[in-house]
């Protein structure tokens, strides 16, 4: 059955990685980087050819899904990207030559419960199952499948107080009701459920039983719940978000981060919490340039998540994953949301803002587009005509309205591995930015009696500095580089250092162009009358983020 073919529980994802490890041994390592709150391993997947060198000491991208619980294409992208890297491997001379050379580090699925719970029944969560800030849910409306149709979907009932009418254009879409618009047929609209201490006469909203936001739990500009929803008592306070940052501070050889979201079809990048002014410019434009490609590659536009996708930027979002990879740890960091419904059904692309200012007649507009494109491409899939049902607190109600799992927040199964390949072939565009350190023009010449005058280059040759980014370099979250000479026996050194530290090397996407990319190395060597043999000594440059790189010097 081909993985697109449906959006995979848990054990079937486990069992597709475990298969992954026993099919390809020398490409692949699976381990479980931590547990979940209701115990389920967390698990990563690293892919790299292991015959030509520990994957810790190439240059690594890490790739994650389903930080929120329902947001499972993410999750299907990690697979595909997973499948895609190890099938093409013995075919594919691009896809040799970086796994020969880079390291994938891929988790699949962050909340294992909460997608768990998504997948296997009508309930929708943000990310765990675990109960927040308590169990205690209040008054007001509980989402539920009253029903008993599977599905959690919208209920409407007439109201000469409603906000909401059938469109003319549509009976299907409910239209926001004009200012002084009067004289029709108006309702009211909530989600499918019951309501809790309801006194017959308020409609209200209950607290959410799961109110936790996995991305709202890093680090990285982290703020209490006044200022934030579902950020948790503090940073790195759920095991989920505790693995991840374990399992990259323990990387330190990670040049680049992705997360799979849903939905909308944006590449968001750095930051959350502040404009681009206050980026490196190095940074900045790196991020500028790959999200082009990213565009080109996915359709995709790019954009800062504080100065594109956030509708009030006092109260930005915090503590999210990007901010912590970017921030604290340095790292290039990218997030994906997946499926864009309304561009497919060729509804004018908008920022948050502008969508804040929609008119009602736009946004009623924009709906029909929906319900026209799912109709001709979708043969009407994904919506649920309104039917009539006798809720037992409210009466008459109409129950319908789009798919709210599989249709609004995530792709249709027949539409799964369009949105998989492209994104996949996103992430290897990304692997191939980052850094690689290299020695270029070695020469070992005998200039004296036992004296042998021993230089090269040391090169990048990678679009992305050596150090990732400028960021990393201003918050110290990687090293210098580090250069080792250890002599043979009976030499000695007349000139230079059994151990040095360069400064990072501009990658050749660096506002620089040409300039600064290598640079230059020298060791005199001494042999005395012990020295046997042909080897004067063994040159090591290490890098945290751009490979290592060994050379044996040998008499001329």
């Amino acid at each position: 059955m081909p993985l697109t073919s449906r959006y995979l529980a848990y054990k079937d994802l486990v069992d597709f990685l475990k298969k992954a490890e026993k099919d390809y041994p020398d490409l692949v390592e699976l381990e479980s980087i931590g547990k979940s709150y209701e115990g389920r391993d967390i698990w990563e997947i690293t892919i790299t050819q292991k015959k030509t060198g520990n994957p810790a000491l190439k240059p690594a991208i890490y790739i994650d899904g389903n930080h929120h619980a329902g947001e499972v294409t993410g999750s299907a992208v990690c697979l595909y990207t997973i499948e895609h890297l190890l099938q093409n491997y013995a075919t594919n001379p691009e896809i040799e030559t970086m796994l020969d050379a880079k390291t994938f580090y891929v988790v699949p699925r962050i909340s294992p419960d909460g997608a768990e719970l998504y997948l296997s029944t009508p309930f929708m969560l943000r990310s765990s199952v675990r109960p927040y800030p308590d169990e205690d849910l209040g008054e007001g409306l509980v989402p539920q499948d009253v029903d008993g149709d599977g599905f959690i979907l919208q209920m409407r009932w007439e109201d000469p107080a409603g906000q909401w009418k059938m469109s003319e254009k549509d009976s299907r879409v409910m239209a926001r009701r004009r200012p002084g618009e009067v004289g029709g047929r108006y309702f009211r609209v909530v989600s499918e459920g019951l309501f809790q201490n309801f006194d017959g006469v308020e409609i209200k909203q209950a607290r959410p039983k799961w109110g936790l936001d996995l991305n709202r739990n890093y680090p990285g500009n982290w703020h209490a719940a006044n200022q934030q929803t579902g950020p948790g008592p503090f940073p790195f306070s759920e095991p989920e978000t505790r693995a991840v940052g374990d399992f990259l501070l323990h990387h330190p050889n990670i040049a680049m981060s992705l997360s799979y979201h849903t939905s909308g079809g944006y590449i968001l990048r750095a930051r959350t919490a502040g404009p681009d002014r206050d980026m490196p410019q190095p940074d900045l434009m790196a991020y500028l340039a790959t999200g082009r490609r990213g565009q080109d590659i996915t359709g995709y536009p790019c954009v800062s998540i504080f100065e594109g996708f956030t509708a009030d930027e006092r109260r930005p979002s915090t503590g999210s994953f990007i901010d912590f990879a970017y921030d604290i740890r340095g790292i290039p960091a990218y997030a994906v949301e997946l499926w864009d419904l309304q561009g497919r059904a060729g509804v004018p692309r908008r920022d948050l803002k502008q969508r804040m200012t929609l008119s009602e007649e736009q946004a009623e507009d924009d709906d029909v587009k929906v319900m026209a494109y799912i109709d001709k491409e979708l043969a009407s899939e994904g919506f649920h005509a309104w039917k009539g049902f006798n809720h037992p607190q409210l009466g008459k109600v109409e129950i319908g309205g789009l798919d709210p799992k599989f249709m609004r927040q995530n792709p249709p199964v027949k539409l799964l591995e369009q949105e998989c390949h492209k994104n996949c072939l996103f992430s290897i565009m990304l692997a191939q930015t980052m850094p690689g350190i290299g020695l270029l023009d070695a020469k070992c010449e005998k200039t004296g009696d036992r004296e042998y005058d021993f230089s090269c280059a040391v090169k990048n040759a990678g679009y992305l500095p050596t150090s990732a980014t400028q960021q990393a370099q201003t918050v110290r979250a990687v090293k210098p580089i580090k250069v080792k000479v250890a002599l043979a026996k009976g030499v000695t050194l007349l000139a230079g250092k059994p151990y040095d530290e360069l400064p990072h090397l501009p990658g050749w996407g660096s506002m620089g162009g040409s300039y600064g990319l290598e640079k230059k190395i020298r060791f005199v060597f001494k042999t005395d009358s012990s020295f046997r043999g042909k080897r004067l000594a063994t040159l090591t440059v290490e890098t945290e983020r751009a490979g290592i790189v060994t050379k044996e010097v040998f008499v001329p």
